[in-house]
């Protein structure tokens, strides 16, 4: 399993991906909120965000989206012992293809998501980008 973040590209498509995954809310134009997680990581979040505490919040909503994946897995039969979970940073497609080529596996399974801003549409969405350019095949899930 591949998490990737692409610090240089964080916008308000993470942000919906927080919220869609329960861990952030965002109220009107203020910084996101976090909802369901440990207080001491929700009093990190001040106006004035550190380099090092949005360090820290992105290692916690990886994690957090790592673990509810492994736990998906697992409920499927899946074996601990057969789940390897790497975290990479950069850019995506670029990340997740290196991946591809150092594991060489059968398949990829990615998720999908809308893509809202104008990159993305010229472009094109990184499980569209990855399923056109890995040498295996690639299956997109909503």
């Amino acid at each position: 399993m591949l998490h990737v973040i692409d610090r240089a590209n964080l916008d308000e498509g993470d942000e919906r991906m927080a919220e869609v995954e329960h861990v952030a809310s965002r109220e009107r134009d203020t910084l996101p909120w976090v909802a369901n997680v440990p207080a001491e990581l929700a009093a990190m979040l001040t106006p004035r965000e550190s380099a090092q505490t949005q360090e820290k919040m992105l290692g916690y909503l990886a994690d957090k989206v790592v673990r509810a994946a492994t736990r998906e897995l697992e409920a499927h039969g899946v074996r601990d012992d057969r789940i390897r979970v790497v975290f990479k940073n950069g850019h995506a497609v670029k990340r997740i293809l290196e991946t591809v080529e150092e594991e060489q596996p059968d398949l990829v399974v990615t998720g999908s998501r809308g893509v809202s801003d104008l990159s993305g549409a010229f472009q094109g969405s990184v499980s569209h980008r990855v399923a056109h350019l890995a040498p295996c095949s690639v299956i997109t899930v909503k």
